[in-house]
């Protein structure tokens, strides 16, 4: 079937649509931090809670559902994901609201707080649900939709790939700052409905604008390649015409030669013959043994291990393909890759939380964000100059260690005015409330109570407040929810933004090691495995904030973070080293 060209108008609503979808991701990804935080101010452990969960369920159903898409037309699988996607961050967001709005009579009501529990579990689950939908219509669009409409036109595809990429970066920048000022200005409860009528808004217009692209071209509703030989029925408009429009009446293979001849009742067509050099079909007569019937005998022997071994694939992946990962030269370079998603020295939820509980505004957290994306940006552009005149392997190693210069900037600040670091803060507090008649807290997962000490703070009088948390290094009712300087954070953040320009330079650098040297038929491979990696060390680092989710202790994750990232350095020095004379170009 011939492919039309893609005309501009086309390609102008598949942009639209990606700025749509883009703009909404970034928002809510923005706005599900403070959500959670504000929540739960006084700890970052429902925000861990959040970014755990959604990386564990990344990490199990991301090949389900990239399964789940090759299996669904087109068009369906595009409307399943984006209303899926739209609906959950817009009930998710409403649900916040709810919650915020209502917060005291929940309290009031429910003394024990199991229902307020039972809305962060739900906050929680519709987030995740949202996250997964993303991930499916991410798949259907950029990975499936787009490459079909450029077919083999490998310009066309590069041009719309570089589009598509810098309307991801574009929302990174801008839609942050909105979203903040949004929140800033009108309260945080009416930013989550904001970002709900934002979303149902979106997804007419989303679902519109595919749908336009869909009808113009023809090939989108052609049926997905399938492996294997499948009834007439399921035959694709390409091969149909090549065995007529009867019922196929038997399917022979040869041995020898390794092709497969299909009778019509007509004629007999073979496929895949060596002796047929120019890929089309030969009429030919019966050889080989008939199949017909063995076809589907194994294809139900493999049905029944199909979805457990498309469930754990990242597992069995890691698994497989460690040993070939290891293989490489370039493997020490992955590793110290994987390393920089350990921790939290990164403008992720668990950072956003940190930076709000120390008085950081929401508007000014959109800009610094903003800020922060914008050097990322200055990388990737700094990158060639650097490659050209210093080389790949040196590029690499300039960047881990241009990280590691700004990033000490973060360590510096855990000693500095304003910081909250105090790793004795939960004896303090224990003993303050044994001394005021109150019972400390014992219960793992310290939400309740780290709630209720916050709302104490809120509602009682400066000079009982004060009694109440004497010698505690929380903040109390006479001061204000600002800290007492703004150097700490303000170096923390500081060193936080200029390492994105060394980060994005070392990422670079070692996926183009990557594409250089692994052989094509193991890219996928290894891909496989290095993005497992990156997964199971973002889950370890939400893990890590889980069980130390207090800001007073976050100077403690700051700290362990800082010596993963040079331990990714000394993996990546490990890798140059090996690899002395070596040219990468």
């Amino acid at each position: 079937m011939e492919h039309p060209t893609i005309t501009l108008k086309t390609r102008l609503f598949v942009y639209i649509s990606h700025f749509l979808s883009a703009w909404g991701d970034r928002m809510w990804q923005f706005g599900i931090g403070l959500f959670l935080i504000e929540l739960e101010p006084d700890s970052l452990q429902l925000v861990a809670i959040y970014g755990f969960i959604s990386g564990a369920m990344t990490l199990l159903l991301s090949t389900l559902i990239g399964d789940w898409v090759d299996r669904t037309a087109r068009l369906k699988a595009a409307r399943l994901s984006l209303a899926t996607q739209n609906i959950f961050v817009a009930v998710c967001a409403a649900v916040v609201f709810v919650v915020h709005k209502y917060l005291d009579e929940i309290k009031a009501e429910w003394e024990d707080e199991w229902l307020l529990t039972l809305c962060f579990a739900i906050i929680i689950l519709l987030g995740i649900c949202a996250d997964l939908a993303s991930v499916a219509n991410t798949i259907v669009i950029e990975r499936d939709w787009v490459v079909e409409l450029c077919q083999h036109d490998t310009d066309l595809l590069g041009s719309m790939t570089a589009t598509l990429r810098s309307i991801d970066l574009t929302t990174k920048l801008a839609a942050p700052i909105v979203t903040g000022q949004v929140i800033y200005f009108l309260h945080i409860g009416w930013g989550g409905v904001f970002i709900a009528s934002w979303n149902v808004v979106s997804l007419f217009l989303e679902y519109n604008m595919i749908k336009k692209v869909y009808d113009q071209i023809p090939s989108l509703a052609d049926q997905k390649f399938k492996e294997g030989l499948d009834s007439a029925e399921e035959t694709t408009d390409e091969t149909s015409p090549l065995i007529g429009n009867d019922s196929v009446k038997a399917v022979k293979y040869n041995q020898d030669d390794k092709s497969i001849t299909i009778d019509d009742g007509k004629s007999e067509y073979t496929y895949g013959s060596n002796e047929n050099q120019n890929g089309g079909p030969s009429k030919e007569k019966d050889v080989g043994i008939d199949i017909t019937e063995e076809l589907p005998k194994k294809k139900k022997e493999e049905k029944p291990n199909s979805w457990c071994y498309t469930i754990f694939y990242s597992f069995i992946v890691l698994y497989k393909g460690w040993r070939i990962f290891m293989s490489y030269k370039v493997a020490f370079a992955g590793l110290g890759l994987a390393t920089l998603y350990m921790t939290v020295l990164g403008f992720d939820n668990i950072t956003v939380g940190y930076a709000y509980s120390q008085g950081i505004s929401e508007s000014l957290l959109g800009i610094f964000m903003a800020v922060g994306s914008l050097f990322g940006i200055t990388g990737t552009f700094a990158y060639p100059l650097f490659r050209k005149h210093l080389g790949l392997k040196s590029t690499g190693l300039t960047g881990m260690v241009f990280q590691i210069t700004c990033l000490s900037a973060c360590v510096v600040s855990i000693f500095l005015a304003g910081s909250p670091f105090d790793l004795l803060h939960r004896l303090k507090d224990d003993d303050s409330s044994i001394i005021n008649g109150t019972e400390a807290s014992t219960t793992p997962f310290p939400m309740s109570a780290s709630t209720e000490l916050f709302n104490l703070t809120t509602s009682v009088s400066v000079s009982d407040s004060t009694t109440i948390f004497q010698n505690t290094t929380r903040a109390s009712a006479d001061d204000s929810d600002e800290p007492d300087s703004y150097l700490s954070i303000g170096f923390f953040l500081g060193g936080l933004i200029v390492a994105r320009f060394g980060l994005w330079i070392a990422d670079l650098s070692i996926t183009q090691l990557f594409l250089q040297t692994v052989k094509e038929k193991e890219r996928g491979l290894v891909s496989g495995v290095q993005n497992s990696l990156n997964q199971l060390m973002d889950m370890l680092k939400a893990l890590m904030v889980i069980l130390a989710p207090y800001p007073e202790e976050f100077g403690l994750l700051t700290i362990i973070s800082f010596a993963f990232v040079c331990m990714g350095c000394l993996l990546y020095i490990k890798f140059v080293c090996s690899n002395r004379g070596v040219s990468y170009g």
